[in-house]
């Protein structure tokens, strides 16, 4: 009998004893505890992917396989060529190459009285030609009321030589335009200050008219 009394004590003393309900399997505190511990680790787990993500978008766009780069200089101009002229007052007699018309001089360089005659006037015919004395450039084909008609030819190295009183619309060359010596220019005329029609010539050093018999062959 007391061995039953003890029994039936023990088993009321386990019965009466609170058990927690979240002790017990499949409990609902038990299923919120797991997945908020499986929320939880989850999150720890996301974080680093959210980090990485962030990261991906951040990264710069992939280009089409090439750079943009300044584009190249631009290659240095062609050099221009000049024109190179052997020219007959260079060689060692310091002349011009021909006469610039065929006739005699009748009137020449320097004093006349008061007046200062900066040329020679060869007496060709009306209508003769007349020709470059040497290879140059023609920088002057124009109307002057003293010369009249005129050519005017750079020969380089400072000398010029002016060709006048041509007729009106006879030069058959034109500024820039290369000649050789002996090359024609024109006609005799009576153009500007004349009396008679002939061919005024000078002969320009580095600016100044000098005489041109000591340039002519």
């Amino acid at each position: 009998m007391k061995r039953t009394l003890t029994i039936c004590a023990v088993a009321a003393l386990v019965m009466g004893a609170s058990i927690p309900t979240s002790a017990l399997p499949g409990s609902p505190q038990v299923a919120f505890a797991e997945s908020g511990a499986a929320s939880n680790a989850n999150a720890r787990t996301a974080a680093p992917q959210a980090i990485v993500a962030s990261a991906a978008v951040a990264a710069p766009t992939a280009r089409d396989g090439f750079s943009i780069t300044d584009p190249p200089p631009p290659p240095p101009p062609e050099p221009v060529a000049v024109p190179q002229f052997t020219v007959a007052y260079a060689n060692v007699t310091g002349k011009l190459a021909v006469w610039p018309a065929n006739a005699g001089v009748n009137d020449g360089f320097g004093y006349r009285g008061s007046e200062f005659h900066g040329g020679i006037d060869i007496m060709a015919g009306y209508g003769a030609p007349i020709v470059a004395a040497s290879a140059g450039v023609v920088t002057a084909v124009t109307q002057d009321g003293g010369w009249g008609q005129y050519v005017q030819i750079d020969h380089g190295g400072g000398i010029t030589t002016l060709y006048s009183h041509m007729i009106t619309g006879s030069p058959v060359v034109s500024a820039g335009q290369a000649v050789e010596a002996g090359q024609l220019l024109g006609s005799v005329g009576d153009t500007g200050y004349v009396t008679v029609a002939h061919l005024h010539f000078e002969v320009w050093v580095n600016g100044s008219k000098t005489d041109p018999m000591a340039w002519l062959p």
